[in-house]
């Protein structure tokens, strides 16, 4: 699946009128409309249900006050259009170019184009829409949606760098240093934006310390005050990481010191990352 297509055959629609008069069960198929508005002449808005979108353009034109609800659309143009005052209520788009689309006070949900790009070729149209859709989502004070746009658009910004390492646009160490980068704050927190991300990365914190403080037990505690079951470890890993420290278990060598010295500032860098995750989320639902 691509999205990056520039053209479609199809047949001139000179008005609004001879665009719904070449409805076909619910099938809008093979239409360039051509005028620079597309919405109802009167106040209400004008609603497509359950209709099918497939290869119809509307390159740079103005949609407003329409009401999409359930439709699909399938390779069409959108590139340059800008929609106003729309709802687009359970639709998917599928190979549908939105190069340079832009959305003001719409209501949109980002999963709509989970289907819609290659992300091998389409990165930059992605990056572009997910931006108009953050921005979008930002005004109409949409939280869930501009965050879902924003992580969106940074895993394609992800992508992009493979396209221009692709074409020699950037370098090797350029590209790793990046793609590194990229990575990483995809697995810890989601770009700031999945707590999910950090909560997952607490539980492998804990079961690799539970684990290794079970396996090293003898070379951190003397033999009367060990671990002596996997569940003392975890309780053990859990107070340290945790930095509750209760004493009822401490360490009793100088490996056994550093070790759980480096336990504790790795518990406190995952808490700090997790508190971070919660304000940016809370200040980017703002």
């Amino acid at each position: 699946m691509s999205a990056n297509r520039f053209s479609i055959d199809g047949n001139r629609i000179d008005s609004l009128s001879e665009f719904l008069r070449a409805e076909t069960d619910k099938h809008f198929s093979d239409i360039l409309y051509y005028p620079q508005e597309f919405m109802n002449s009167e106040d209400k808005p004008l609603v497509f249900s359950e209709n099918k979108f497939h290869s119809v353009s509307f390159k740079d034109t103005m949609i407003k006050n329409i009401r999409f609800i359930d439709c699909e659309f399938k390779n069409c143009l959108l590139i340059g259009a800008k929609a106003v005052d729309c709802e687009f209520i359970d639709c998917t788009f599928v190979d549908t170019n939105t190069s340079k689309m832009k959305l003001s006070n719409c209501l949109i949900d980002p999963l709509s184009f989970e289907n819609n790009f290659d992300l091998k070729d389409d990165a930059n149209i992605a990056i572009d829409l997910y931006h108009s859709l953050y921005r979008n989502s930002s005004e109409t004070h949409q939280p869930k949606y501009a965050l879902t746009s924003l992580y969106r658009m940074k895993k394609a910004e992800s992508k992009y760098l493979d396209s221009k390492f692709r074409r020699k646009r950037i370098n090797s160490k350029q590209y790793y240093n990046e793609k590194i980068t990229h990575l990483a704050h995809d697995f810890v927190s989601g770009y700031g934006l999945k707590l999910s991300n950090v909560a997952r990365l607490l539980l492998i914190a804990i079961g690799v310390f539970s684990v290794l403080n079970y396996l090293l037990s003898s070379c951190i505690f003397t033999k009367d005050a060990g671990i002596n079951t996997f569940l003392d470890s975890i309780y053990f890993t859990c107070v340290t990481i945790t930095t509750l420290g209760y004493g009822d278990m401490t360490p009793a060598t100088q490996f056994g010191r550093v070790f759980v010295i480096f336990q504790t500032l790795a518990g406190f860098g995952v808490i700090s990352i997790f508190l971070a995750g919660v304000a940016s989320r809370a200040l980017r639902s703002n």
